[in-house]
């Protein structure tokens, strides 16, 4: 569920205090002018692979807690298994008591995901099936160095990502991650996340996946059109055409907005038609039966 967040410390004068006892941290680090021996910021130190920064104007704590987590339980930082709600509030408790003034921070940038098994790989599917989101195309294309495919789609306040989570991690299963990266508050705020504590409530976390079941929602996820023989020559066509990004740019211009309307509709009846949407169900019904199994857990 939650992966990476980013906190920030409304009086970093409280955290700098904090990480400069050698009592609460053994090793700090910061940086040394040679000539004058002057030690000057940022300052930095860290609690597992979570980073604390101090700079001069700000401070504030960073990295995946679901990584934390099971560097805690078995010594390698890695976020490819499940992380269940009750691994999630022991994390958020652990970092709580290795810290100060947790409850007085805000959080700025936040991740929120889930990882599903497929029977195929998810490098076949990334490629094949998911094709757009809100009808435009994705923003980032990788394959992590030969590592897993991965689709971005950049928005003002979040990225969607979807990813071969098994592959990146060199793990002998299909695995596919379905995350948005909330990258401003105003993106989690309204669904009432401000502060590390608030992601302990279940109901805040019902929010959260919420806002990524409708996001997946916006997603053309489409099965194979070329190799199915019942499909007619003329809705091939049509689907085609549907497929492209071009297609709906060209929609998108001032002139055709109306018609954008019209022609999503019509390409979803075409898809319900010509019983295309196996796949994204699958999906769908996944993520629900997983976020629910994690959260009762």
């Amino acid at each position: 569920m939650i992966d990476f967040v980013r906190f920030r410390y409304k009086d970093k004068g409280i955290i700098e205090r904090f990480i400069k006892d050698e009592n609460n941290f053994e090793e700090l680090l910061a940086v040394l002018e040679c000539h004058s021996g002057e030690i000057r910021y940022p300052y930095s130190a860290n609690i597992g692979c979570m980073e604390i920064k101090v700079n001069n104007e700000s401070a504030y704590v960073k990295n995946s807690i679901h990584k934390l987590y099971n560097e805690l339980q078995s010594g390698e930082a890695h976020n490819y298994n499940d992380f269940k709600y009750s691994a999630l509030c022991s994390t958020i408790s652990y970092l709580d008591g290795k810290l100060t003034d947790v409850k007085n921070t805000r959080l700025t940038q936040l991740e929120f995901g889930l990882n599903i098994k497929l029977p195929i790989p998810a490098e076949k599917m990334i490629t094949d099936n998911i094709m757009l989101h809100k009808l435009e195309l994705h923003n980032h294309s990788t394959t992590f160095d030969g590592n897993g495919q991965y689709k971005q789609f950049d928005y003002h306040n979040y990225y969607l990502k979807i990813y071969d989570k098994a592959m990146h991690y060199g793990v002998d299963e299909n695995i596919i991650r379905f995350e948005v990266k909330h990258k401003k508050s105003k993106s989690f705020n309204p669904m009432g996340v401000y502060n590390i504590h608030d992601l302990k409530s279940k109901k805040i976390l019902q929010n959260l996946f919420d806002d990524l079941l409708k996001r997946f929602d916006e997603l053309t996820i489409v099965d194979s059109v070329l190799a199915d023989t019942k499909i007619t020559k003329k809705d091939k066509r049509q689907l085609e055409s549907y497929l492209s990004y071009n297609y709906w740019e060209k929609l998108s211009e001032r002139q055709n907005r109306n018609c954008k309307a019209i022609e999503r509709e019509a390409f979803q009846g075409l898809l319900v038609k010509n019983d295309l949407l196996k796949t994204k169900s699958f999906l769908r019904a996944s993520l629900i039966e997983k976020f629910n199994e994690l959260l009762n857990s």
